[in-house]
């Protein structure tokens, strides 16, 4: 038996919630499978986590999201006597009747669930320090205690009731982000940070202080949260490059962006951009990272400062960084489709991209001056198509299309 649950739910909680550790977080499933199998309620509610996406654990944890499974995990550890499987389903919304019902099994009140969950908290455990103060933000503990306005003399002092609760998370949030739980520290950043109205102003020092601290404490998370607010005050500086750093060392996947495209600009010494990319494709385990996609193409489409030009592997990343919402390198992707460089030509395809583009607009002039003085995809129009070229004086492709039309002596853009 380990020191607050089963040795496999105490374990799992080390290395899931306590450590940044990817091979010893996959690790911890099996066990936790078994041990939900032969009854463990606990241990299916921490699987249920596992399945519950990255908003539950560390974003960089291996883990798949699947609803129906969650579901499932849930249910099974509120009918195997899972206190923190109760709380847990107040919060996802999964605590119907039924739930409240197998639950009484165990617990014959929500409080005495809660109870079960503080004893865990008192006693030590971070995980359970967390959830109560979960239970407390979230004001689960109206339910939970059973009040309403009608318990209150008037409206004001249920209000005042209200405000008093919420902010007792704030000691169980910083015990448990304090002694390791860098999780922990995710609503009690958002409380400071952003307040909440009528019960709590926003102190961004406090914020800030509370990044700090988890930078400090060497959370990856947190050593990017407090290098992003800093490099809002100092641009990506020696101390912010480090922070960044660090963080991707430790798995920050995210963070290699930064590290990337100090080594573009010269930040980390000379300029160096065959490690930029390096950094750039470390990122890319990261499917949802957008600026290293983005970063990784530019270099690839120009083929400069020592990265070989690769159209083919430029329009992948390219459009990988267009279906997450970007449309930054859209000029150089539009480009692509409408000469056919490491795609097939795509003229109306390339049209919607320039269009749409809002970076490196002397490209995206190009790009547009092609379309419409060859009519390529669009009904030919070289009146607005030298127009388009025109506004890219300084872009020397725009600039040679540009010499293949002459105005007539009526005023009239033909071609010479």
């Amino acid at each position: 038996m380990g020191k607050y649950f089963s040795d496999a739910v105490d374990n799992a909680l080390e290395a899931i919630y306590y450590s940044y550790d990817r091979e010893r977080a996959a690790a911890a499933v099996q066990p936790l499978a078994d041990a939900a199998n032969a009854g463990d309620g606990d241990a299916a509610y921490i699987l249920s986590r596992c399945t519950s996406g990255p908003l539950y654990s560390w974003d960089y944890h291996p883990f798949q999201a699947d609803d129906g499974v969650t579901e499932q995990l849930i249910r099974q550890s509120i009918v195997k006597g899972s206190a923190m499987g109760v709380l847990g389903s107040m919060r996802c919304g999964m605590f119907t009747p039924e739930m409240e019902e197998a639950m009484k099994a165990h617990y014959p009140t929500l409080k005495d669930a809660w109870n079960a969950v503080l004893e865990k908290a008192e006693a030590g455990c971070l995980f359970a320090m967390n959830m109560i103060g979960n239970t407390y933000f979230w004001l689960d503990i109206v339910r939970i205690e059973g009040k309403g306005p009608e318990d209150f003399p008037s409206k004001e002092a249920f209000g005042q009731w209200l405000r008093e609760s919420e902010l007792k998370c704030v000691p169980w949030f910083e015990k448990a982000f304090q002694g390791g739980m860098g999780f922990a520290g995710r609503n009690l950043y958002n409380l400071y940070n952003d307040g909440d109205d009528g019960a709590f102003e926003p102190d961004k020092a406090k914020a800030r202080a509370l990044a700090r601290l988890g930078a400090e404490k060497g959370y990856p998370d947190w050593q990017e949260r407090y290098a992003a607010l800093l490099k809002e005050e100092e641009d990506l500086s020696q101390r912010v490059i480090d922070l960044y750093f660090a963080a991707a060392k430790q798995g920050q996947l995210s963070s290699w962006f930064y590290v990337g495209y100090a080594y573009e600009l010269g930040k980390m010494g000379e300029k160096d951009c065959q490690r930029a990319m390096k950094c750039y494709e470390l990122g890319l385990q990261d499917p949802d990272q957008v600026g290293c996609a983005n970063r990784s193409a530019r270099l690839l489409f120009l083929g400069e400062d020592g990265i070989p030009q690769d159209y083919a592997r430029a329009v992948q990343l390219f459009q990988r960084a267009h279906t997450l919402g970007s449309n930054w390198g859209s000029s150089m992707l539009g480009l692509c489709y409408l000469f056919g460089y490491g795609c097939q030509k795509d003229p109306q395809r390339a049209l919607q991209l320039l269009q749409d583009a809002t970076g490196f607009l002397d490209m995206k002039n190009y790009g547009l001056g092609v379309i419409y003085t060859q009519g390529l995809g669009v009904p030919e129009n070289i009146k607005k198509g030298v127009e388009y070229l025109q506004k890219a004086p300084g872009y020397a492709p725009a600039q040679e299309e540009l010499l293949k039309y002459k105005k007539t002596f009526f005023g009239k853009w033909v071609r010479r």
